[in-house]
């Protein structure tokens, strides 16, 4: 091999590293914005839930009854 392809091989290779650095940045932010993005629904999950809870306790409590529809 020539110094000339060397030289060439070294540039690619270093082109392919920035390239590859880059994409490595941008999936490295895209997970750190879904990982607060699933932190933040699990918290208004929670919440959620616990208003759902303080509801059902405000209800009185229903009888069941085994009633056949009106349409028998």
């Amino acid at each position: 091999m020539t110094s000339t392809d060397n030289n060439a091989r070294i540039n690619r290779l270093e082109i392919l590293f920035s390239e590859q650095e880059h994409t490595i940045e941008t999936l490295n932010s895209v997970i750190t914005r879904q990982d607060q993005d699933i932190l933040q629904l699990n918290l208004q999950l929670n919440h959620l839930k616990q208003q759902i809870q303080e509801l059902k306790q405000q209800l009185p409590p229903a009888t069941v009854v085994d009633e056949k529809p009106p349409h028998y």
